[in-house]
């Protein structure tokens, strides 16, 4: 059997086609069909994939009433808070209570890594998380132990979904990353472990954890918050190591891919958001991931400045992500849902996307609130 390593080198020098892949195993990563897929309208599977954001810090006013609405009428399937969102503890545990009353099985999804990205913070009586860098020092069992509790707490304030943990590679001079110690470690083992004891604790409150920045943000040079960050001459296939091996240990239901150029896996310059080459090509052909597949924000100053929403939208499905992140705050249009789903009606009128494009999304989408045990 070649070695994931050759498999991953090979794909790197040529292709999932040099790199010498099984015949099936394109298939293999293939979701089960979208149960009664044809009796669902494409509005309905078109929201399910939409994990929108908002203006508000309380459960009371305009920004909070939309998002009900849109809950309620199954227009959107979760809410992305930012630090915006969550000014107190009452106030983001009370909307993510009025939200889940609109729509119990929807995603309420926030930052809670620990360290410099933990939204519900210490500020407000959370436990401090720290720093993945201090946690792995601490060793596996403080691990363990810290992260059962915050995921207990997490749970109790009515999240269900963590955008976190990072699998990067840390490296010291990354300006987003190494910076902030938001990496365990530089090993591919190391950074699997935590990762793992990280997941575990919060899968066992029921709650889905995004692993992040596919196919790795360590020993880049930029923030994607800010703009492109262009991996090409720095990246190496060492930093997917992490991914594959939180694939081979069962622990990878939900991968984010980062706002990221890397023209050695993808000569067209596209970033990983939008690249079918890196996040079907490698991810799921070459490394055989079959979870679900989620984007970054796509209103980060990576694409905002450079795509419409229209075409960020498009392209993020085409490439092969199922959930899309939507923060909807910096140019707020509230009535972004609908227009969505008119875009991707159009685009599969336009040969674009397939339906059965977003059937397989719904599908992957039902499989990891299966495997959390939201339905």
């Amino acid at each position: 059997m070649m070695d994931r390593r050759d498999v991953l080198a090979g794909f790197v020098a040529g292709g999932a086609a040099a790199a010498g892949l099984p015949g099936g195993l394109a298939d293999s990563a293939m979701p089960a069909p979208l149960r009664a897929g044809s009796q669902v309208s494409l509005a309905r599977k078109v929201g399910r994939m939409l994990v929108l954001g908002f203006l508000g810090a309380q459960p009371d006013g305009e920004g909070p009433d939309r998002i009900e609405a849109h809950l309620s009428e199954g227009r959107i399937g979760g809410v992305l808070f930012l630090r915006h969102n969550a000014r107190s503890r009452a106030g983001a545990e009370g909307l993510a209570a009025r939200f889940r009353a609109a729509s119990p099985n929807a995603w309420m999804a926030i930052d809670q890594e620990g360290g410099f990205v933990q939204r519900l913070s210490r500020e407000f009586g959370y436990l401090a998380i720290p720093r993945a860098r201090d946690v792995a020092a601490g060793g596996l069992d403080y691990a363990r132990e810290l992260y059962a509790a915050a995921a207990a707490e997490f749970s109790a304030a009515g999240f269900n979904m963590n955008l976190a943990p990072v699998a990067d590679v840390h490296m010291d001079a990354n300006a987003v990353i190494g910076r902030y110690d938001r990496a365990y470690g530089q090993d591919a083992e190391t950074i699997a472990a935590f990762c793992a004891a990280f997941i575990d604790a919060f899968e066992a409150r029921g709650a889905a954890c995004s692993i992040k920045h596919f196919p790795g943000h360590g020993r880049s040079s930029g923030d994607s918050h800010d703009g492109f960050v262009d991996l090409t001459s720095t990246w190496s296939f060492e930093e997917v190591e992490p991914f594959a091996r939180l694939i081979e240990m069962d622990r990878a239901h939900l991968i984010m891919g980062g706002h990221l150029i890397n023209e050695r896996l993808d000569p067209s310059g596209v970033p990983a958001t939008f690249s079918e080459p890196m996040m079907n090509g490698l991810l799921r052909r070459a490394m055989g991931y079959r979870g679900t597949l989620i984007t970054d924000d796509l209103d980060m100053g990576a694409i905002r400045d450079h795509h419409t929403r229209r075409e960020a939208v498009i392209r993020s499905i085409a490439a092969g992500n199922d959930l899309l992140l939507i923060s909807n705050s910096a140019n707020p249009d509230p009535e972004l849902p609908q227009k969505i789903v008119i875009w991707v009606r159009e685009a599969i009128e336009a040969g674009m996307l397939t339906e059965a494009r977003i059937d397989e999304a719904v599908a992957r989408i039902d499989a990891l609130q299966g495997h959390v045990g939201m339905r």
